[in-house]
């Protein structure tokens, strides 16, 4: 295969080392990405990465990559510690003819998210949305009629555009959380003002995981491990912009903590509430329900650092300022020759 790009990631957009850290390349149509149109194959398949010694390889998973566009999203895990202190650099391969990994292989789609419960990148022409981390039946509809591949987006192709409409993932014990930690994070943007909308809830019920942004009063937002404020509810913060898309993060650790745009927003006591973990999460609400939503990212077990969440807001708000993209020496011309000739490493 041959090196045709290198990623370099700005150490100054990541507050602290991270672990494992899973990271998002947006490419577009900059210089540093000519090699690799000219020699990737339609859909990216071919496309692998590298850590910068051109031996310890990635797991990556391909969203979306069109060649004659010129755009795609690639989501990574940078296994090992991802540094604060120095930049990082991500060696991209291609041949222009190897097949895509199976989603099971040791550097395909589900090994990305292995840390995960569920991630759903909402970007499907139907309700069927996939779960990236392979642990969970495909989502339906549960209500109404959401707009699929609304063209409005915070990276990538599209989002979903809910309006007093719904979309079911089916109950699994993978989704399940009980009384352990808990991270989960989204992409939205309201639709109108003036309104109440539920970009989650996992279960209906006296006890249930539940996410309310409140537009009629500056712009709210609380978040609920169950029903009652006073019996596990993080406080509300004002001050959203509701025109613009925003990223919500919300985590049980030893408080319930509330983050916007990579900012801790809130905390509130957390007493330990053990949710009942029968029925579906959904994902917007029917009757209470107006706004664009993409990337949910469902995580039990490990409730990440805030270093780590500022981070993702660092890299998905902005990508082309999180890291620079080079070719590399001997252009897009070289790589053309090579097109069809698997060249081993």
């Amino acid at each position: 295969m041959a090196h045709v790009a290198t990623i370099t990631i700005d150490h100054t957009k990541v507050p602290g080392d991270l672990t494992d850290y899973v990271g998002l390349i947006v490419p577009d149509g900059s210089a540093g990405y000519s090699a690799l149109y000219a020699l990737c194959l339609e859909g990216g398949g071919d496309i692998r990465l590298f850590k910068s010694d051109d031996t310890t390889e990635i797991a990556r998973e391909i969203v979306t990559f069109s060649v004659s566009a010129e755009t795609g999203e690639i989501h990574y895990k940078y296994s090992g510690t991802l540094s604060s202190s120095v930049d990082t650099d991500i060696h991209v391969y291609a041949d222009g003819s190897s097949s895509d990994y199976a989603v099971t292989a040791t550097y395909g789609r589900n090994a990305v998210w292995a840390d995960y419960a569920g991630v759903w990148h909402m970007q499907e022409s139907s309700t069927a949305l996939v779960d990236s981390a392979g642990k969970n039946s495909n989502a339906s509809t549960g209500g109404g009629s959401p707009g699929m591949q609304d063209t409005s987006a915070p990276f990538g192709d599209y989002s979903v555009n809910f309006t007093n409409d719904q979309i079911d993932i089916p109950n699994s014990s993978n989704l399940d959380v009980n009384t352990g930690d808990l991270n989960i994070s989204y992409w939205a943007k309201l639709n109108t003002s003036g309104i109440i909308t539920y970009p989650f809830r996992k279960l209906q019920g006296s006890n249930q995981i539940v996410d309310e942004i409140d537009d009629r009063a500056n712009q709210r937002t609380r978040f609920f491990i169950v029903q009652s404020s006073v019996d596990g509810g993080a406080a509300s913060f004002s001050g959203l912009t509701a025109t613009d898309w925003n990223f919500y993060t919300y985590k049980r650790d030893t408080l319930l903590r509330q983050f916007h745009n990579g900012v801790q927003r809130s905390t509130h006591s957390d007493t330990g509430r053990d949710p009942d973990n029968t029925a579906n999460l959904f994902l917007g609400l029917a009757a209470a329900s107006n706004h664009k939503m993409r990337e949910f990212r469902y995580k039990i077990g490990a409730s990440d650092s805030a270093d780590w969440t500022t981070t993702e807001y660092n890299n998905q708000n902005s990508p082309s300022t999180f890291y620079s993209v080079a070719a590399v020496a001997g252009g897009s011309a070289a790589q053309v020759a090579r097109r069809g000739a698997v060249m081993m490493m």
